[in-house]
């Protein structure tokens, strides 16, 4: 294999920094929960849940993006932010919408649309420009710089962490939740075979068992005059 130097930037990935995506193991890498935040957005009725930038940051402090002291500062900022915090949501959502059509297309084997590529590269382009090393367990790893990024840190990390994903080996084990109402949610399936279908054992899981169940043993007709 020739020198890291002779290599050509583009044979040069995300993990050149020694970023390893281990938010995997619950199957919810930042990105995908970031997409999940839209509850059944494949349905007739799906729910907004990032309604206002308050939203977002308690989104992120969920996620441990932000810690408690970092989300109560986000938030009073945002109140004097003169907009800059809605149009900052804007833009969370603008990446959000992308992530989510990328990865279902990849869950369903279809391409990417180049914008929606576009924009993640925007946002990984973005936080890239404020990346700083700091020693973590005896090792130098690439972090943001949370005084640049500011309101901005929700969005950063989530572009990071979906171009982490894209080039990272668990691709291939993005699906999408197989529920018949229109769930939606994205997971990397990380069960030894393969085999899980939804987003959750307990929930939409949990129904398609019911049906299946339902559909091989139907109730009796009750005939006229029976007691019922």
């Amino acid at each position: 294999m020739p020198p890291r130097s002779q290599l050509p930037p583009a044979r040069l990935p995300w993990a050149q920094w020694g970023v390893a995506l281990t938010e995997i193991t619950d199957g919810r890498p930042l990105c995908l929960s970031l997409a999940n935040t839209r509850h059944f957005r494949n349905s007739a009725a799906p729910r907004e849940t990032l309604v206002r930038f308050a939203d977002l940051v308690a989104w992120a402090q969920q996620r441990k993006v932000v810690d408690e002291r970092e989300a109560r500062r986000l938030v009073a900022n945002a109140a004097g932010s003169g907009g800059s915090a809605q149009r900052e949501l804007a833009r969370a959502i603008l990446l959000r919408e992308a992530i989510a059509r990328v990865f279902a297309g990849h869950a369903h084997g279809t391409g990417p649309d180049g914008a929606d590529l576009a924009t993640i590269v925007e946002g990984f382009n973005e936080a890239a420009r404020h990346l700083k090393l700091e020693l973590q367990d005896g090792r130098l790893v690439p972090c943001l710089d949370r005084a640049d990024a500011g309101i901005r840190m929700p969005r950063w990390q989530a572009a990071l962490s979906a171009v982490a994903l894209l080039s990272s080996p668990a691709l291939s084990q993005v699906k999408e939740c197989a529920d018949d109402r229109g769930c939606g949610w994205l997971f990397v399936d990380v069960t030894r075979n393969g085999s899980r279908r939804y987003c959750f054992s307990n929930e939409c899981g949990n129904r398609a068992r019911q049906q299946r169940f339902r559909a091989r043993h139907p109730a009796p007709a009750v005939g006229r005059g029976a007691p019922a």
